[in-house]
């Protein structure tokens, strides 16, 4: 065994000293929660005394005296939950016995309807009324492992967690950034602009409090712009999320509108066959260090800068379904390109008996409006059978009124479904207007051919048909006593999506068509290409349409990439090439980036690029991660520009215990507390790292689902032991919940010390301090392992019951050192053991 290890669990060690070697059988008393086991104790001899260690003490196993104890509950080696367990006293034996309460079994999921309630006894072996059955109780773990025969269980769908075993956290206040600036001169002209995006959080008891929102400012305007903030509370009754405030309304069926008002909708998260929500991911080509902004419905939702070439953003935190994504490109000299990314829900089937719905009241919040509206909608889906799935809407507004009516199939060929949807708008001074509309959705997944297809929607739309938004914007024009027709009424749209795998590689699709009828130019976008590799080669062929939102311009653009890593190692820099051609720009880019540090936390790139009519241009950008955030920064410049940006990201979360920083932060987090462990990290996370006070951020987890949270001891010191080294916890959604990690502290100590005889200390001897507390224990070659509380002390070595079997040894002031810096392990030499030592 290492010294590191030991450093860590050394109570394992004294275990690990038991099953050396045995000597005969062992029978687990499962009751009980003890092994007893018996060795040979010749394997254990005092080489120069004739003597025999006195190992009667390991017979019984893990003893378990009695109390409460706060254990993770395994069942057949599936964790099920925390719970607390009672061990109530037993005659006749050292080890008290497990109490398991009707209620406790239940929860656990052991159906006991076939169990007589006279045989249940709360203090029972476990095996007395369900036989087969046997428990293990690992106190130095704090783990409780349950085999049950499958005959005594209840079916449980896979993931399921019980909601009694669901962690509604602390309370606690969080906020997450991205601030970052981007200013560029190119000639006479110069821009400049600082983006500073939130999201907060307070959740105190049940009610969880958001805020997102941005800040922006450039040389002509400056101002904050909300995007959503609402207090949210769970209602796991109901499986579902009650939301007051400003929301976004579900877009499953409907477009989802921004809305002040109150929302209640099933959250899928809850069952166990759930899928999160999505979001889309943005790709695009930024031909000089730029800023990408991303809005949805008007609504920046992020604003980066990025290096010269392909870029792609997938930690988006969209508003809602059904709106699409507008991304605006500022390059260096100042050319500005927009390009939307469609957004819109897949073909959702629901399983047979499982329901979602949504029921949203309040004013219509879109922006731009002078007289919103009033709104209320309902949507409701049902899983009818495995074939079928039935789902209905209806949204109710001033002037505005809206059915849909429509049902999802799962058929051979893929899942497709089909609704009709209609409309009925009056417009004050213009009449009414009345349409209808019909969307077809598809997805299919051929596991043979490695293809996935999505046509994410097709919808044909009548000329008389609004949706609740663009009848808001024509409303407002009405009353003001204008024309809606410069409101542009879709007729038409197609969105697909196409993933194959093809060779070593896969060919992707992404697209758009969208027509309307009271606009002559229709759009069409679309990203294909085809990615693969040869040996260490990595190559990409791409060609992007793209409609520039401003001007109108299409701009059709070929990339051909080509990456390589120069060198075997996990942190070796990558050389890539590009050569682009496009309607507005062709060029040439060179770019070399890789990583440094120990745990990659410097990561850097280099990029040459010529383009024809702007010539040459260099650039330079680098991030660095710290336990405390991102740090980001980035140079670039030719004959025509000179650019810089900055930028940082993190989070911040403040609980009971202080204020603890992140490099980033989800919506759902965990505070681990690990008292003097500073270093440990979390879940080998370079980032998520316990800090001075003892605490550090978990940033993402999944909510209603089993999270393991470990500490890594690697970078921990010597004189700091972990008593468990791993949690488990099925936080509620939005949760901020709290992780204890047991630690004891102390100079970690190795002695070496002879008997009076000059023999060594004998192999597996405990080592006592003057208090009688144990704290250590003899390894191989006679060396203790120890952690003391005083810097200076006397030691007790205890291997046998009599007088003789003892010795003392003194630490401290006047023993010979030696110190190892890294570990801070000191290694003391403290000559004799001196017999005769009173006995512990």
């Amino acid at each position: 065994m290492s010294l590191k290890t030991a450093s860590v669990r050394h109570q394992r060690f004294k275990r690990s000293v038991r099953g050396v070697l045995l000597a005969g059988s062992a029978h687990a008393l499962s009751g009980h929660c003890a092994e007893h086991v018996e060795f040979n104790p010749a394997f254990f001899p005092d080489g120069a005394a004739g003597l025999q260690v006195d190992i009667s003490r390991f017979n019984q196993g893990n003893v378990v005296l009695p109390g409460s104890y706060r254990t993770e509950v395994y069942l057949n080696g599936q964790w099920i939950g925390r719970e607390t367990l009672a061990f109530a006293a037993v005659a006749g034996h050292k080890s008290a016995q497990l109490c398991l309460e009707r209620d406790a079994l239940l929860r656990f999921g052991i159906d006991l309807a076939a169990v007589q309630a006279s045989a249940l006894s709360s203090c029972a072996d476990i095996a007395a009324y369900l036989p087969g059955a046997s428990s293990q109780f690992e106190s130095g773990e704090s783990r409780l492992d349950l085999q049950v025969p499958q005959i005594y269980l209840k079916r449980q769908p896979r993931g399921y967690v019980d909601p009694q075993h669901w962690d509604s956290g602390i309370n606690a206040a969080f906020v997450r950034y991205n601030a970052n600036t981007f200013a560029t001169q190119a000639g006479d002209r110069s821009l400049s602009s600082s983006y500073l995006g939130v999201n907060a959080g307070l959740n105190l008891g049940d009610w969880h409090w958001r805020h997102n929102g941005s800040y922006t400012r450039t040389q002509t305007t400056s101002g904050y712009q909300r995007s959503a903030t609402y207090v949210q509370r769970e209602i796991s009754a109901l499986q579902a999320q009650l939301t007051v405030g400003e929301l976004y309304t579900p877009g499953e069926l409907f477009d989802s509108v921004r809305l002040r008002g109150t929302s209640l909708a099933s959250d899928d998260r809850m069952l166990p066959d759930a899928r999160t929500g999505f979001a889309p991911v943005v790709r695009g080509i930024a031909e000089t260090n730029a800023r990408v902004s991303v809005r949805q419905r008007g609504v920046l939702l992020d604003e980066v800068s990025v290096a010269p070439g392909p870029f792609v953003l997938n930690d988006l935190f969209p508003t809602g379904y059904g709106g699409d994504l507008s991304v605006t490109i500022t390059e260096a000299d100042g050319r500005t390109r927009e390009f939307i990314v469609p957004f819109a829900a897949n073909a959702n089937l629901l399983r047979p008996g499982y329901q979602r719905y949504s029921v949203s009241v309040g004013t219509l919040d879109e922006i731009g409006l002078r007289h919103p509206p009033s709104l209320a909608q309902a949507t409701y889906q049902q899983g009818l059978s495995n074939l079928l799935t039935g789902y209905t809407g209806a949204v109710l507004s001033d002037d505005y009124q809206s059915q849909l009516l429509g049902a999802a199939f799962n058929t051979p060929l893929g899942a497709l479904s089909l609704d009709l949807t209609r409309s009925n708008a009056r417009l004050p001074g213009h009449g009414s207007r009345e349409g209808r509309s019909v969307q077809v959705r598809y997805s299919k997944n051929f596991a043979d051919t490695g293809t996935h297809f999505t046509l994410g929607a097709y919808r044909y739309s009548t000329a008389g048909f609004l949706s609740v938004s663009d009848a808001a914007r024509v409303r407002d024009l009405a009353i003001d006593g204008f024309k809606g027709d410069s409101v542009s009424r879709l007729r038409d749209r197609m969105d697909i999506s196409l993933n194959q795998s093809l060779g070593n590689g896969s060919v992707f699709l992404t697209g758009s068509s969208q027509h309307y009828w009271n606009r002559t130019n229709g759009n069409l976008t679309f990203t294909a290409g085809y990615s693969s590799h040869w040996q260490k080669l990595h190559y990409t062929v791409s060609v992007q349409r793209t409609r520039d939102l401003l001007s109108e311009r299409v701009d059709q653009q070929f990339d051909l990439s080509f990456s390589l890593p120069l060198g075997r190692g996990a942190r070796s820099p990558t050389l890539t090439t590009t050569v682009y051609r496009g309607d507005q720009s062709s060029g040439e880019r060179v770019s070399l980036g890789g990583s440094m540090g120990e745990r990659s936390e410097l990561s850097y790139g280099l990029n040459a690029s010529r383009a024809d009519g702007s010539g040459n241009a260099t650039s330079a950008d680098m991030k660095y991660q710290t336990s405390h955030g991102v740090l980001s920064a980035g140079y670039g410049q030719s004959n025509a520009y000179r650019s810089t940006s900055f930028g940082m990201t993190g989070g911040i979360v403040a609980h009971a215990g202080g204020v603890t920083f992140a490099p980033e932060l989800g919506d759902t987090v965990g505070i681990v507390q690990a008292p003097g462990a500073v270093g440990a990290r979390i879940n080998g996370n370079h980032g998520a790292q316990i800090g001075r006070r003892g605490f550090a951020v978990v940033p993402h987890l999944t909510p209603y689902r089993k999270n393991v949270v470990e500490l890594d001891p690697k970078d921990l010191a010597v004189d700091i032991e972990l008593k468990t080294a791993s949690h488990n916890v099925a936080p509620r959604a939005g949760a901020v919940v709290k992780l204890q990690f047991a630690t004891v502290s102390g100079q970690a100590l190795l002695i070496t010390a002879r008997r009076d005889d000059g023999s060594a200390l004998p192999f597996g001897s405990d080592v006592f301090d003057e208090d009688g507390a144990s704290v250590g224990i003899v390894g191989q070659g006679g060396k203790a392992f120890v952690r003391v509380s005083r810097p200076q002390g006397q030691l007790t070595v205890k291997w046998g019951a009599g007088a003789q079997t003892l010795c003392r040894l003194t630490y401290g002031a006047g023993t010979p050192v030696s110190s190892d810096n890294t570990q801070r392990l000191r290694h003391l030499n403290a000559g004799t053991c001196e017999a005769g030592a009173n006995p512990v």
